[in-house]
């Protein structure tokens, strides 16, 4: 459930981050609208499925990023909305007047965001979370290519990338509720590059025409009464990537350095372009200084990169950034931090997650960690196959949360039983 101080990327159709493509009517809609919503599942792991399909639905009051007024509960078929099934992978879904959908009656109250996941019927298959931004009186401005995200706050912590020499698409339009467009600026590094006096506004970004490694754009709307809404956004260009073999000594995972003050990473990314490390090192910022290297001689594309000048015995968070939209934490961390899990957890347990900085799970290294005192010590290990043999509720009586979310990753079953008991221990 991610962050939502950002500038909604509904406009028409729009495909998420993870490819589920939502057409709303009306196009911009208000808490107070009749809204349809139908739901295009067939880049998800919904796609091809031919049961009934429900939606897990709640929504976000004012500056929450917390799921609210949930409708029913999960996996309950009883009590959540059933979707109607409108040709294949299309499901439809109607909301008459959110506010009275979700039972917000309290007048202070406003709903910003209305929450999804569209889920088959025994719940074994489902989407990712579904945010869809509802708008309010005045003008906003809407962003429907590229995919934009504001809500970290500094522009080079979600960067659009574009290749060398290539050209990027930029569309923009403004909801007009109660009032009228005036114009629409576009400006590339403090300079105008287009106008428009409509609602809309397109423009095609041409790598050739900005020699910089980073450009700025910046996009204006003014209304008649001269009211604005504006964005701004980072257009990076990438280093050429260094196909270089992971360094002897090193496997998949965090690979610390014998100085204390060095940490190589390495996982792997099959049919990635390019990956960045992002943490606390770089202040969450996409930096070429740690732009992945691939090692092209395993067949399932190696990437890593080895992170210099850590101060021993400091935890520092960190997120691998794929083809700079996934944000993955590391299978193999020791420890993580979980934004919707760990409120419960003390500073002295683990470092506060950076929020307003990232989304989703993020892992922590540690160089020179402290040897732990165990306050049990009567343990008999036991072999991995065994580990993993056993049933999944005894598993999950061991782990105290999840360590591993992402199916991105294709090797949970490497995992150390014994680094986990530590980690349930400490907990």
């Amino acid at each position: 459930m991610k962050s939502q101080f950002f500038l909604a990327l509904i406009f028409l159709s729009i495909p998420l981050f993870s490819q589920t493509i939502v057409t709303t009517v009306p196009v911009y809609p208000t808490q107070t609208d009749n809204i349809t919503l139908t739901f295009d599942v067939s880049k998800t792991s919904m796609a091809g499925y031919h049961g009934n399909v429900y939606v897990h639905t709640g929504v976000y009051i004012g500056t929450s990023t917390s799921w609210q007024k949930v409708i029913g509960s999960w996996g309950n078929n009883s009590t959540q909305p059933l979707l109607t099934n409108i040709g294949t992978d299309k499901y439809q879904f109607t909301i008459n007047n959110p506010r009275n959908y979700y039972g917000v009656t309290d007048l202070s109250q406003v709903i910003t965001t209305l929450c999804f996941v569209v889920r088959s019927s025994d719940a074994a298959k489902q989407t990712e979370d579904i945010h869809l931004a509802l708008y309010s009186a005045g003008l906003k401005l809407v962003v429907s290519s590229p995919v934009v995200t504001t809500s970290f706050g500094d522009p080079l912590r979600s960067p659009v990338f574009i290749s060398s020499g290539g050209t990027l698409q930029i569309s923009a339009g403004t909801s007009e509720i109660g009032t009228k467009t005036k114009s629409i600026d576009l400006w590339v590094n403090g300079t105008v590059k287009a106008h428009s006096a409509t609602n809309s506004l397109n423009y095609t970004f041409n790598s050739a025409q900005f020699p910089k490694a980073l450009d700025t754009v910046k996009i204006i709307a003014a209304d008649t009464a001269n009211l604005k809404d504006s964005t701004q956004f980072i257009v990076m260009r990438n280093p050429a990537v260094k196909n270089t073999t992971l360094p002897s000594g090193n496997r998949i995972g965090i690979n610390y350095g014998s100085d204390n003050r060095s940490a190589t990473l390495a996982i792997y990314a099959p049919y990635k372009k390019f990956m960045y490390i992002i943490g606390d090192f770089n202040d969450w910022k996409v930096d070429t200084t740690y732009f992945m290297n691939r090692d092209m001689s395993t067949s399932d594309s190696l990437w890593w990169v080895t992170i210099p000048n850590l101060t021993p015995a400091k935890e520092y968070g960190f997120q691998y950034l794929m083809d700079g939209l996934l944000r993955i934490q590391e299978a193999y961390a020791e420890k993580i931090l979980d934004p919707d899990n760990d409120k419960s957890i003390t500073p002295a347990v683990t470092p506060a997650y950076p929020t307003g900085k990232t989304s989703s799970i993020v892992s922590v290294l540690q160089t020179a960690q402290p040897q732990y005192t165990w306050k049990v010590d009567k343990f008999t290990r036991t072999s991995k196959d065994t580990f993993w043999r056993t049933n999944a509720y005894e598993r999950s009586r061991l782990i105290s949360r999840p360590v591993y979310r992402s199916n991105d990753h294709r090797r949970i079953r490497s995992y150390d039983p014994g680094r986990i008991l530590r980690r349930h221990e400490c907990l």
